[in-house]
């Protein structure tokens, strides 16, 4: 079975729309570095339903014994590094599909 890692970040207001768009380019580049990435998808939010949350990302892993590794693989951690100071909110779901 594969993981599913969902993520829903709230910008902080003061972050320009291009840094948010690098930040959806930077998450999509994380498949070129991270062997057991699968699939990646990310994307701003259109709708009024999301209650501020207006950017997210689905991660798709080989299954969830590869989370660990790809949470602490250097690739993403420079990724959190860079732009974890520019959110304001995070939430994250992972399951098996």
């Amino acid at each position: 079975m594969t993981l599913v890692h969902i993520v829903l970040v709230k910008f902080k207001p003061d972050v320009e729309e291009s840094i948010r768009h690098e930040a959806l380019k930077d998450v999509l580049a994380l498949k070129d570095h991270i062997p057991s990435i699968v699939k990646a998808s990310a994307g701003k939010n259109y709708t009024d339903r999301s209650k501020g949350y207006d950017w997210g990302w689905v991660v798709e892993l080989e299954s969830k014994e590869d989370l660990p590794a790809y949470a602490s693989h250097e690739a993403h951690q420079d990724f959190l590094t860079k732009y974890k100071p520019l959110f304001e909110d995070v939430i994250a779901v992972d399951y098996e599909a």
